[in-house]
């Protein structure tokens, strides 16, 4: 929705001037009242903005990384307040490294770089809560629903948990029920209507109705391309065959597939050379707990369907790794090794060779094995789709979702992440699963 974009790029814009106020204020601070030197304030300004802006420019990346810019994420006031404190120790490690590993510049702003931090937070921590109360009653959209289903009633729950996404449902009605819909655009003055029936498929009155809306202002969507949205995944229940044809199309992606194919190389190569050198450590610390092969060797499904050995470094002990049909592994009989490998993922570094054979690449689905396939895809609508791509160490799913099980319904639910990532890839969808998986293997989050 454009009004949660609106959102996210008011915060980056205050959060770049409150950068640059700090920094004016840090020095008026030091030099014209500290020192009483005027003079020294203007001296120093130029001195002081192209370092600090390179520093500014990680910083909001590290912002970005850290979740700072996540609406949903930020409603919970206990998580803003850690993930903004996170986000500083690290930014603070990082201008603490520019300055003194990196002897460039001209000043080593030793008072003057934690008199900025100091101020910085201050002014990121009052401003955020400002704008949280203003955004919410400021930006809010109301807006009704026009037939129901289970995606209605689950998006009406989802939205009423998350008021910071400033939509309000101001009703559910029939699709031919006008007469309430008028007094509602009489009462509230709705700008958005959700049809539960296609565009296509509506009756003429229908049509007609929404047309007449849609001449006063209101924005009028497809339930699919909402649901879509607001919850960044794609409702399964209620999309048809023709719903791939008209939205996944590899010919207009040549040149990002290319990109992404240098880019799974290039970073193969140096996490290929990573592996081999803590291949020692890995190997003794695997033999020491559990003598037997190092490696893990397992049947998945790829791009296409077909079937590759996906290689990981082992972490079960030898006689329990073979895992029955949708049951998951037992955390009580992981080796003590093994626990480390799972909690640094370095289990998973084996698989730059999967990368470096074309068989995997670092973004996209987990691959699953074919007898889970098999399953699968008799229960689950669409399930092969997902082999549309190659299959990856990291995906979409697994960062919106990364503690879903072995049901039914947790699996629907990733099949949804991973076609909304089929359709909606690109470079920048990657940059933003690449930042976050980062700030999850920094938190030791994860599975």
């Amino acid at each position: 929705m454009w009004r949660r974009r609106l959102k996210i790029f008011l915060l980056i814009i205050s959060d770049i001037f409150i950068l640059y106020a700090a920094l004016g204020l840090t020095l008026f601070i030091r030099y014209a009242i500290i020192e009483q030197d005027v003079s020294m304030f203007y001296n120093f300004i130029p001195l002081h903005l192209i370092p600090f802006t390179i520093i500014f420019i990680f910083w909001l990346i590290i912002f970005w990384a850290a979740g700072l810019y996540d609406i949903i994420k930020l409603r919970n006031e206990e998580v803003f307040y850690k993930t903004l404190l996170v986000a500083f120790a690290v930014n603070t490690a990082i201008a603490a490294a520019f300055f003194y590993l990196v002897p460039t510049f001209v000043i080593t702003p030793k008072t003057n770089l934690f008199i900025d931090l100091a101020l910085t937070l201050a002014l990121l921590y009052f401003w955020r809560q400002y704008f949280n109360r203003w955004a919410r009653e400021s930006l809010r959209i109301h807006l009704v629903f026009l037939g129901s289903n289970n995606e209605v009633v689950e998006l009406k729950e989802f939205l009423n948990k998350n008021p910071q996404l400033g939509l309000r449902v101001d009703g559910v009605l029939a699709p031919d029920n006008f007469g309430e819909l008028s007094n509602l655009w009489q009462a509230k003055r709705f700008s958005l209507i959700v049809s539960a029936k296609k565009f296509g498929e509506a009756r003429n009155s229908l049509s007609g109705a929404l047309f007449e809306y849609f001449k006063k202002g209101v924005t009028v969507s497809d339930l699919d391309k909402f649901y879509e949205t607001v919850t960044k995944r794609v409702p399964i229940s209620i999309i048809k065959e023709v719903w791939f044809l008209e939205n996944i199309s590899e010919i207009e992606r040549g040149f990002y597939e290319t990109l992404k194919k240098v880019f799974d190389i290039s970073l193969g190569i140096i996490f290929a050379a990573a592996t081999i050198a803590i291949f020692p450590i890995v190997a003794m610390g695997i033999k020491i707990f559990d003598p037997g092969p190092i490696f893990y060797r397992q049947q998945r499904i790829g791009k296409n369907g077909k079937i590759f050995t996906l290689v990981k470094f082992r972490s079960l002990p030898t006689e329990k790794n073979i895992d029955h049909l949708m049951k998951k592994p037992d955390e009580e009989i992981i080796t003590p090794f093994g626990r480390f490998l799972r909690k640094s993922h370095w289990d998973e570094l084996p698989q730059v060779w999967n990368i470096l054979r074309n068989e995997m690449s670092f973004i996209g689905p987990r691959p699953e094995k074919p007898e889970f396939v098999e399953r699968l895809s008799a229960e689950i609508p669409f399930y092969e789709m997902r082999h549309l791509i190659k299959p990856g160490i990291a995906g979409w799913a697994q960062l919106n979702n990364p503690n879903a099980g072995p049901s039914l319904k947790e699996t629907l639910e990733k099949l949804q992440y991973d076609l909304y990532y089929i359709k909606n890839r690109s470079v920048f969808l990657d940059l933003s699963i690449t930042l976050k998986t980062i700030r999850i293997l920094l938190s030791g989050a994860g599975k």
